[in-house]
């Protein structure tokens, strides 16, 4: 079974903290400073980015196995609008775990074509980071919890460069989930155990759902429909605990059914634990701007 979930609506966007201070790595190349100077301004350089969940209801509507989820509101109703603010690489870094689907095929797929309850959110990120970044500029904002893990989501804004003299530099974002504790590296089952928790209460932050799920408003309905896809990406079963609110326990029963998968993939790609627990990313956004040309832009 192919299967692929959209993670962004609402409560994401609003309630997982993507916090902290950026950390920028200056790749050598860099000689005029272009690539560094975006990275500052991307780090530094604050902005309100206005989105509806209006193509996340819609989508939801569409879906048969979510009917019975779907709000009775209008889609242009003011009900369903929102605003998220923080720091444009923080807005990069909410919009690329936003986007995050699951896929433990191991098919390519392409994940931003699969729903579309989180095009208004990346559009509005879109937009108003290249409006700040100009036209020679290309940001590519990455979250994967580790090297060729089954979950992850990407964001990018601006052309592919359009020259051979490219300068770059990274930053590195928190998402405000808790990093590997080295007891973790103990061996591979632990260490899955542990990104898979991490994983899934990035994409479901138990304390934000509990309280949404209380509700009887578009939110709800979104969270309950996002848990039925994690569910059926994973094969878990969590109608039980949803029933009496209990996210922690809905959490808990999609890492265990997602560990193995993380746990087997570690094990194949690192000679022991302690290596794969260096490769892990769980906790943070990698952001890459790359610039071209003299200037590298307009900024």
């Amino acid at each position: 079974m192919n299967v692929a979930i959209d993670a962004a609506i609402c409560l994401l966007l609003l309630s997982a903290a993507v916090v902290g201070l950026a950390t920028i790595d200056r790749s050598p190349a860099a000689t005029d400073g272009s690539a560094d100077a975006v990275a500052d301004a991307l780090a530094t350089t604050t902005a309100a980015v206005n989105y509806s969940l209006a193509p996340g209801v819609r989508e939801m509507r569409a879906s048969a196995s979510a009917a019975d989820l779907a709000p009775e509101i209008a889609l242009d109703s003011p009900e369903l609008d929102r605003t998220a603010r923080g720091s444009l690489a923080g807005l990069l870094a909410r919009g690329a775990v936003a986007g995050s689907g699951v896929d433990l095929d191991g098919e390519t797929t392409d994940l931003s074509s699969l729903t579309r309850s989180r095009a208004g959110f990346t559009a509005g990120v879109r937009d108003t980071v290249r409006a700040r970044t100009g036209a020679s500029v290309r940001i590519d904002a990455t979250w994967r919890p580790y090297p060729g893990a089954p979950v992850g989501g990407h964001l990018g804004v601006g052309p592919e460069p359009s020259s051979d003299r490219v300068h770059a530099a990274t930053l590195t974002i928190p998402t405000g989930i808790e990093p590997l504790p080295p007891s973790t590296a103990d061996g591979f089952d632990r260490l899955g155990t542990a990104v898979a928790q991490r994983t899934v209460n990035l994409l479901v932050p138990p304390g934000p759902a509990r309280l949404a799920l209380r509700g009887d408003d578009p939110a709800a309905a979104l969270v309950r429909h996002r848990y039925a896809r994690l569910a059926a990406a994973t094969n878990a079963s969590v109608s039980a605990p949803l029933t009496t609110e209990d996210t922690a326990a809905a959490n808990a029963r999609i890492a265990r059914r997602l560990a193995p998968r993380m746990s087997a993939d570690l094990r194949s790609e690192y000679d022991s634990p302690t290596q794969a627990a260096e490769a892990v990313s769980v906790s943070s956004v990698r952001i890459v701007v790359r610039t071209w040309g003299d200037t590298g832009g307009d900024r």
